[in-house]
């Protein structure tokens, strides 16, 4: 629903600028984060259409993304990329990363562009170790109404604080000219006291994460709830991958400060052809709650959230507020 009403307002951005940026020939670029827009002539065929440059201009300029200048890079002098998130942070959990690639030159939105090998490390300062987290590795196109823009994501562990920090590295390349971003420390805020939108369990020697999907958006009634579920990599500085094993996730929502009671016609989370886990959650009011977990394998047998807490609940849970 909220993709919805951002998809029509992006719309109407778009029909704004499409009557007050033609012809626009102010120096304050897309580029360098002005408010105009150049549109691209029809014969540079490396770029979007106008009707796709409005789009994804009006995309990154919504107000509930901003470009987190750390991260950008430049390709051969021709090509600057920009790597955007949710208001220019990051936080513990999981975050969106939108990337989008324009040509100097022109100004415009380059439609073929690839980003890869995309990086998280920590660098713990006192304990003398790195590790990295649950991510996506490479970028895909983020919806068929925005061709020019990419979508990754993170899910990270921890915040950064004064024992350790967080790098981010990527590779980009396009019309076969490519550059590799090096690790650049990124700031990774914690949440608010009491959440915790990832979790772990193990399973004989594998550790696995799962990282519940912008919880931030959760609705009262009935909501499409989404996760991934991440393996830890031998190496644990490399990035951990989604997991090619199959689970299905049951879940509980309970009011902790409301006598943990509980809420009917949940849905558990299953494995899209994606790779995304999906299911149903309902939450009745607005409030803090607890989505206990009982994870099972590919044969119906529990391998985490077998044991309850105080509530009689999975003691397996994430925490949200809605």
């Amino acid at each position: 629903m909220k993709r919805q009403i951002l998809h029509s307002l992006i719309i109407a951005i778009s029909a704004t600028l499409l009557l007050s940026a033609c012809g626009s020939s102010n120096d304050d670029d897309i580029i360098g984060g002005g408010t105009d827009i150049t549109i691209p002539g029809e014969e540079d065929s490396e770029c979007c259409n106008a009707e796709e440059t409005f789009l994804a201009y009006a995309f990154l300029n919504n107000g509930f993304v901003k470009e987190i200048t750390e991260l950008r890079d430049t390709i051969a002098d021709k090509y600057v990329l920009k790597v955007y998130s949710a208001g220019g942070k990051l936080h513990v959990g999981y975050n969106d990363l939108y990337f989008a690639l324009i040509k100097i030159s022109s100004q415009g939105y380059v439609r073929d562009f690839d980003i890869s090998d995309i990086t998280p490390v920590m660098t713990m300062t006192k304990m003398g170790m790195k590790h990295s987290t649950p991510t996506a590795t490479e970028a895909v196109i983020y919806d068929k109404t925005y061709p020019a823009v990419r979508r990754a994501w993170i899910s990270f562990l921890m915040s950064s604080n004064d024992g350790g920090f967080w790098e981010l590295s990527y590779k980009a390349s396009s019309q076969n000219q490519s550059i590799t971003h090096t690790a650049t420390v990124i700031n990774v805020d914690a949440l608010a006291n009491g959440l915790a939108w990832l979790k772990s369990f193990i399973v004989g020697d594998n550790t696995y994460y799962l990282s519940l999907v912008n919880p931030n958006n959760f609705q009262t009634g009935i909501n499409t709830i989404q996760a991934y579920v991440s393996k830890q990599s031998a190496d644990k500085t490399k990035p951990y991958l989604v997991a090619n094993e199959t689970f299905t996730i049951e879940i509980t929502p309970t009011m902790p400060d409301m006598g943990d009671h509980s809420s009917p016609n949940n849905e558990p989370l299953i494995l899209q052809e994606s790779g995304i886990y999906e299911g149903k959650l309902n939450l009745s009011m607005t409030g803090l709650w607890n989505i206990h977990l009982v994870v099972k394998d590919k044969d119906g047998n529990i391998v985490a959230g077998a044991d309850n807490d105080t509530s009689g609940y999975s003691s397996l849970y994430w925490t949200i507020t809605i």
